[in-house]
């Protein structure tokens, strides 16, 4: 079942596969590490804005999103969700959230950032 969601786009991760490498950026949200993931969101006027992030706050960020659409509960999530992009979109339809995880096979991922495969 392969439904894609038609609402409007809140965020998104993307894996980064530029032929450029980002040694030269640091992560917008911890300023120490290399980012290996495109984010996009948007500001109050919905403009789509665009930063990076390492894996870890990639990782934080998506658990941020998971235990937002959960009860509560003590302690923080502890394992690790291995995916390549994750889109959240609002569908006005169910007036709700909608996750979107991608995790490319070891083949797309070797071609992806190879720069063999096209971009994302």
């Amino acid at each position: 079942m392969s439904r894609i969601p038609s609402g409007k786009l809140i965020w998104s991760l993307n894996r980064y596969t530029r032929n450029k490498n980002l040694w030269d950026r640091v992560c917008e949200e911890c300023h120490h590490q290399t980012p290996v993931f495109v984010y996009e969101h948007h500001d109050e006027q919905e403009r789509s804005l665009f930063g990076y992030l390492c894996e870890e706050c990639a990782q934080k960020k998506l658990r941020a999103w998971l235990q937002s659409t959960q009860e509560p509960e003590d302690g923080e999530a502890c394992c690790q969700v291995s995916f390549d992009t994750a889109t959240v979109f609002y569908e006005q339809k169910n007036d709700g959230d909608t996750l979107l995880l991608t995790r490319w096979s070891s083949e797309q991922r070797r071609r992806r950032l190879q720069g063999e495969g096209g971009d994302l």
